[in-house]
């Protein structure tokens, strides 16, 4: 049995349980910061609103009581309701400012007591008066002015928000106090303290004072102003508890959700780790028994349908196992079968060879006695011959000549398939070999008005093969390329050494060209192209025969074609130790023949 492909895990793959906490921590995390956040930001909304309502009362509180004293310039009884406020929790200074801008009373508590101080005129001056004066108040409005101070190395800043940043938030929630205050500053009223409980006196003094003075003329005095201050700290107190319960509250909620989660995700891999194991069994080709499911969802759904794969798949196989038994008996009768098929073929292969050697030399004498008592009738010495004798004695001869062709070509193929070819390798000189080759084709390329070219490199090499085989296949070759180009056309031959110490021999002609389905089979026994002449004779063995004896030089013979442009068939041969160079031989046309 082969080994099972197990799955490809990384270093840090997870497993679905795992997957499924971390998931489910991410939400709840995500969930409780973000609950969290708004419970922490309404708090500081709401601790910020009773702060800065309860700094507009303490500020009102002494507008209205103070009245009269700035009125009348009584510093005393200022300096003492700015005592009573001081004595509130929060308050961190209180001062009254008159409505030309000086300070008349005024104090602070801590760090803020230090923003108080006396000029060398003897007066007192407020650092804050700097930065909020003056204030943005509008005349037709009790509404009270809040703003945010902030202590800067000591001196005052005015914020342009009065919220927290979130950067300012990460700081208080980490244990740090910034020195932060509300400042509110509201208006002191010009006309009498009137209460809610009179409202008529309220309403006849409103009348007087909205009557206009005597002699038309309405004068605009600037109000005086309150100013109180209100420390941040039981603000920032309130955000650090409000965080952390919102911390305590976030891993009490995180912890519980993991449990849960945990829990219910190992009741959702435990029957998938079952099937898992079951699975893995089934593709060993072990027995599997059916897994137990008692779930009404979907992995109750999926166990039961690979118990049915599971049952299915084990029927199968034992169908198979048995298929498999009976097939080795039928396959092993036919392997028998088979080699003894093989084995007859092979005799009667060898039988075939033999007798077809047999034959042609049995032939052979024959024809040779033919051929000698037709030249005898020919020429006249058995008796004297017509014309019309001559030219049937000359029909038969080159009938004859055909049929000895034939059985050579058959002789010499019978040899090569029996390894009854010897292979005598020796320098050669390739001009040599291919000069006596279109020599011997002359004739034939002469009758078919067909120009045979030569081409050589200047410093040829001198090559490593059989003479007479080497001559054999370029007769062939050159017959063949001669056969199939048109009249007038030129049949090339040429030799081109490669980088790697070889010979590249090539026969290019001007015919036809061959399709790729008979470049597969040009170099078949006994086949002949479709393109073939009706007037051409032959058996299709002078391909074959070339092919067989250029794998005799342990080399490969090829064709490379195009329909309509020729062909150009190629071979290489090996190169012979020691070099040595011969005399030039370049596109040498044969003498007399067509073109030269």
């Amino acid at each position: 049995m082969a080994d099972l492909p197990t799955p490809n895990r990384s270093q840090f793959s997870l497993t679905l349980g795992t997957k499924l906490v971390l998931k489910s921590s991410v939400i709840l995390v995500v969930a409780c910061l973000f609950l969290s956040w708004l419970f922490i930001q309404r708090q500081v909304r709401s601790t910020a609103d009773g702060l800065m309502q309860s700094g507009t009362i303490l500020a009102q509180h002494l507008a209205h009581m103070g009245r009269f004293s700035v009125v009348a310039r009584d510093t005393y009884r200022l300096n003492q309701l700015i005592q009573e406020i001081l004595a509130v929790d929060p308050v961190a200074y209180a001062a009254v400012i008159s409505s030309g801008g000086e300070l008349q009373a005024g104090s602070g508590k801590g760090s803020w007591a230090e923003q108080f101080s006396v000029q060398l005129n003897g007066q007192r001056q407020f650092s804050l008066m700097n930065v909020t004066w003056p204030p943005p108040l509008r005349t037709d409005d009790d509404d009270p002015l809040i703003s945010a101070i902030q202590l800067n190395g000591g001196r005052p800043i005015l914020r342009h928000n009065i919220e927290f940043s979130l950067e300012e938030l990460m700081s208080i929630a980490g244990g740090f106090e910034l020195p932060i205050v509300y400042d509110i500053i509201v208006r002191i009223p010009q006309g009498p303290f009137i209460t809610d409980r009179d409202p008529a006196l309220d309403l006849t003094l409103a009348e007087r004072l909205n009557r206009p003075q005597e002699g038309g003329i309405k004068h605009n005095i600037a109000p005086a102003l309150a100013q109180v201050g209100l420390s941040t700290s039981q603000l920032q107190h309130v955000l650090r508890t409000s965080f952390c319960q919102a911390a305590v509250s976030t891993i009490s909620i995180v912890a519980t959700g993991l449990l849960l989660t945990l829990l219910f995700a190992r009741r959702m891999t435990t029957p998938l780790r079952e099937l898992t194991q079951a699975a893995t069994l089934l593709a060993a080709g072990e027995t599997v028994l059916p897994v137990e499911g008692h779930r009404n969802d979907e992995i109750g759904t999926l166990t039961v349908v690979f118990n049915a794969m599971a049952r299915t798949l084990q029927s199968r196989e034992h169908e198979l196992r048995e298929l498999t038994h009976t097939l080795e008996g039928r396959i092993e009768a036919r392997t028998k079968e088979l080699v003894a098929a093989n084995t007859k073929l092979l005799d009667l292969d060898r039988r075939k060879s033999f007798f077809v050697s047999t034959a042609s030399h049995e032939l052979r004498t024959p024809l040779t006695s033919m051929k000698v008592h037709l030249a005898n009738l020919r020429d006249g010495i058995d008796g004297v011959v017509t014309d019309d004798q001559r030219r049937s004695i000359s029909r038969v001869e080159a009938n004859l000549s055909r049929l000895q062709k034939l059985i050579d070509e058959l002789l010499d193929l019978s040899a090569i398939e029996m390894g009854q070819t010897a292979l005598r390798l020796e320098p050669v000189a390739l001009g040599n070999v291919i000069a006596k080759a279109v020599e011997d084709l002359h004739p034939l390329a002469s009758e078919r008005q067909v120009r045979l070219v030569i081409s050589l490199p200047s410093d040829l090499p001198v090559a490593s093969a059989d003479p007479d085989k080497l001559h054999r296949i370029l007769l062939n070759l050159l017959h063949n390329a001669v056969k199939f180009s048109p009249p007038y056309s030129v049949v090339d031959i040429g030799v081109t050494p490669l980088r790697d110490g070889e010979l590249l021999v090539s026969v290019r002609d001007a015919g036809p060209g061959l399709t790729p389905e008979e470049v597969e089979k040009v170099f078949q026994p006994f086949y002949r192209a479709p393109t073939s002449p009706k007037q051409e004779k032959g058996a299709g063995l002078g391909l074959t025969i070339a092919k067989l004896l250029v794998e005799l030089h342990h080399s490969r013979l090829w064709v490379e074609t195009t329909r309509g442009e020729g062909s150009c068939f190629c071979f290489v041969l090996q190169r012979a130790t020691p070099n040595r160079e011969l005399p030039s031989l370049q596109s040498v046309p044969i003498a007399g023949m067509p073109g030269a």
